[in-house]
């Protein structure tokens, strides 16, 4: 078994809402509500869910971006969660993120050298000459040339100001990096390019990914395990296909959602009633069971634990591995390709 590099538990990221003259606590947002994970050293753990289920406030407060309201977060077994000042900031060198959207996370009156050069001058690493010098071998490392450095922002594409954050981000040489949506403001065309790099650079600088996105066929390219999460909590962590083995009546809608590109399967999707319910006033028991098909009396009551039916597959639900969802489209699918071929 590979080394654990990130390790939660019971973690749990809490934002207030106030009210009235004097901006009283009225409620919170339940943004992550009890995540345990782990993530090995040299591997990408893919997440992904629906918008609001937490997935980037859990990677941010997994790199104290944000202060967690409870729980514990280890980096290589040592205990991260309330360090602060210069052990924060040397712990940070080994933990970065690349932001959504690149344009918002890059100063539009800052040129890419001093941008990408940044992180080592803040850090003590190099100054002058030797910072530009490193500058330029990220630089070249994800594809782009000397004739860069002194541009701004603006005068670059959607795919290069991401290629550019990843160099930043890379800068410091960490261990584990946060990759948060970093295709979503890209074209196909272009996300190709950007994920066979992080592939390349994964293994050039042996590097951990935590992949958050909405694309799951892009999370199966690049992840060796996938995390579903739904509504702050996670709901299933399989290291098998979850195209092939959905054991959770949420990652089953979520895989039978996926387009298919053959008119025969099309508009077979399974599409759950109802709406995702408020973070503010999560449902008691399962979070999931307002929308589930399959919820039981003991679904509204107990919160199920995440359990290991074997191999690593965690879910949380309690009749995981009893229910019987038949065959998706995209089985089906993934089927009459592989008859095809052979």
């Amino acid at each position: 078994m590979s080394e654990t590099l990130i390790r939660t538990e019971n973690l749990k990221k809490h934002f207030p809402l106030t009210g009235g003259v004097f901006r009283k606590v009225i409620g919170k947002v339940h943004a992550v509500d009890g995540v345990n994970l782990e993530i090995k050293k040299g591997e990408t753990l893919g997440v992904v869910g629906e918008s609001g289920c937490g997935k980037t406030t859990l990677g941010r407060t997994i790199l104290r971006l944000l202060d967690p309201t409870s729980g514990k977060i280890f980096f290589e077994d040592e205990d991260i969660t309330e360090i602060k000042g210069r052990a924060l900031r040397k712990v940070r060198m080994n933990m970065q993120i690349v932001f959504q959207d690149p344009m918002a996370s890059l100063d539009p009156r800052v040129t890419i050298k001093n941008s990408v050069g940044e992180p080592l001058v803040v850090n003590g690493v190099a100054r002058g000459r030797k910072m530009r010098d490193m500058v330029l071998e990220l630089l070249e490392k994800v594809g782009l040339t000397e004739d860069h450095l002194n541009r701004f922002p603006h005068e670059f594409s959607g795919g290069q100001r991401q290629r550019i954050c990843i160099a930043r981000a890379l800068a410091l040489n960490p261990k584990f990096v946060v990759m948060d949506e970093p295709t979503s403001s890209t074209d196909v065309s272009v996300q190709a390019q950007t994920l066979n790099l992080m592939k390349d650079l994964q293994d050039e600088f042996d590097l951990t990914y935590m992949f958050i996105s909405h694309n799951l066929s892009v999370v199966k390219h690049m992840s060796d395990r996938l995390t579903v999460m739904y509504l702050g909590k996670i709901a299933e962590t399989t290291p098998y296909d979850i195209f092939r083995k959905p054991l959770h009546p949420y990652s089953f809608a979520l895989v039978s959602a996926v387009p298919i590109p053959d008119p025969q399967f099309a508009g077979r999707a399974h599409i759950l009633s109802g709406e995702v319910p408020s973070p503010i006033s999560p449902p008691p028991g399962c979070r999931f069971y307002p929308r589930c098909m399959f919820a039981q009396d003991v679904c509204k009551v107990e919160d199920p634990p995440l359990r290991d039916l074997g191999g690593g597959h965690l879910v949380a639900c309690h009749f995981a591995g009893e229910l019987d969802f038949g065959k998706s489209a995209q089985m089906e699918y993934a089927d009459s390709v592989e008859e095809a071929v052979s």
